[in-house]
């Protein structure tokens, strides 16, 4: 073999060794502009999925919006292990192989704006919580919709209702009295909102104010030093605990992700 063409072999081997480290094409990014959306580096190490998306979602968390269920899971267990390093790899890229070293996930867009990452076979929620439909869904004053998903269990009519009889009914299993749940309080730099939504289950209210958090930024002006409201994400997880005081088997979190 001559020396050009030892040479010519080593570039071929270099330029694929370049492209794998990019990813492999993702299937649905021509479908989806989001999901075409470059990420300069994505690092992450022993990562759960969580601790994944939240890095993935720093890179622009303006334009990259997740809902995210997470596996049931008993308190302060991890439920994988992640270590990805990519260099300009698109959203789609990560995510597809964020999932085919975690088979337990799978993702798609949902609103045509948030990126919905929830279990493939198991269900990510025990009592069917995020199922329930909600005739009239309003928050009116000062909140960030960011509170609002934390505080969905108390806004929710529907959904209040159902784990109030649920964790009234396993105290009262007990003789003894629930305590009474705080207040709803807004700050006083937050901004205005007024949105009111209709026969929705909770799942799609958390998209709702996803979508919303990124209409509130873009019609409110800036600070004097030009920051800006932050757009939002979800998560949902449920953490297993027979003897949880809510009567669900365990307790359910709402969290800005």
């Amino acid at each position: 073999m001559t020396a050009l063409n030892m040479l010519l072999r080593i570039a071929v081997l270099l330029s694929s060794l370049l492209d794998t480290s990019r990813g492999a094409p993702c299937k649905a990014c021509n479908e989806n502009s989001l999901l075409s959306e470059r990420v300069e580096v994505f690092r992450v190490e022993k990562s759960t999925m969580e601790e994944a998306l939240r890095t993935l979602r720093q890179s622009d968390a303006a334009k990259i919006l997740i809902g995210f269920e997470k596996i049931p899971h008993r308190e302060g267990e991890r439920t994988e292990s992640l270590s990805l390093s990519v260099n300009n790899g698109t959203v789609g890229q990560i995510l597809d192989q964020l999932c085919q070293q975690s088979r337990n996930y799978t993702y798609e867009v949902t609103q045509g704006t948030v990126i919905h990452v929830h279990p493939t076979h198991a269900d990510s929620d025990p009592p069917g919580l995020l199922n329930i439909k909600v005739r009239d869904f309003s928050i009116e004053g000062k909140m960030l919709p960011a509170a609002a998903i934390q505080r969905i269990s108390l806004l929710a009519p529907e959904l209040h209702t159902y784990l109030t009889e649920k964790r009234e009914a396993y105290y009262a299993s007990r003789g003894t009295a629930p305590g009474s749940p705080g207040a709803i309080l807004g700050g006083n730099m937050d901004p205005a909102v007024n949105l009111h939504l209709h026969d929705l289950t909770v799942r799609e209210i958390l998209d709702q104010l996803v979508v919303y958090s990124v209409q509130l930024r873009d019609q409110t002006p800036p600070t004097s030093t030009g920051s800006r409201l932050p757009a939002t994400s979800w998560m949902y997880e449920f953490v297993l605990n027979p003897e949880a005081p809510t009567g669900l088997g365990g307790t359910p979190r709402w969290v800005a992700l």
